[in-house]
């Protein structure tokens, strides 16, 4: 299957449903192409899920936290626990400031699929007809760099103060 890219600046607009019912191929899609992706599915309320593949066959799926967000709280300690007990790694400022879990085989990523479509509709309570804005897009990633530090340097951080 070919990875179809909208680009950073052109989201398409989706229902959460269909986000989900598309995860799969998706990030099967990313994991087998040999380019380094991202893709962002941003909720209505400004919260959002991601997911870098490496080029490598890895993936590497996240659920915003509170920690690249200023002042804002977008989780509550329940949700955060929640995120814990579905088995994401702890958010590390700049290293990784999401919540987060990588998967290099096909058991792993069956497992991070399960725990991003919990996420959407458990911990961050999205429905299914809610609308989502999804963006893919090819990064470059020098050779000379590992994997950590791309997606610290090309991270996105959120400011609504503006």
């Amino acid at each position: 299957m070919q990875l179809a890219l909208t680009g950073y600046d052109n989201p398409v607009t989706t229902f959460v449903g269909t986000l989900l019912a598309n995860l799969p191929e998706l990030l099967g899609a990313m994991c087998t192409e040999p380019i380094h992706v991202v893709l962002v599915a941003e909720f209505s309320d400004g919260r959002y899920i991601q997911c870098w593949s490496d080029a490598f066959g890895g993936v590497t799926g996240e659920v915003l936290s509170n920690l690249n967000i200023g002042d804002l709280v977008a989780l509550s300690p329940d949700d955060e626990y929640q995120l814990l007990c579905l088995g994401f790694n702890e958010p590390v400022e700049y290293l990784s400031p999401n919540w987060s879990n990588e998967a290099t085989t096909t058991e792993e990523m069956s497992q991070l699929l399960s725990m991003l479509t919990v996420a959407v509709r458990k911990v961050l309570g999205e429905g299914l007809g809610n609308e989502v804005k999804v963006r893919t897009w090819e990064i470059e990633v020098p050779e000379s760099i590992n994997k950590n530090e791309v997606r610290c340097e090309a991270r996105i951080y959120i400011d609504k103060s503006n």
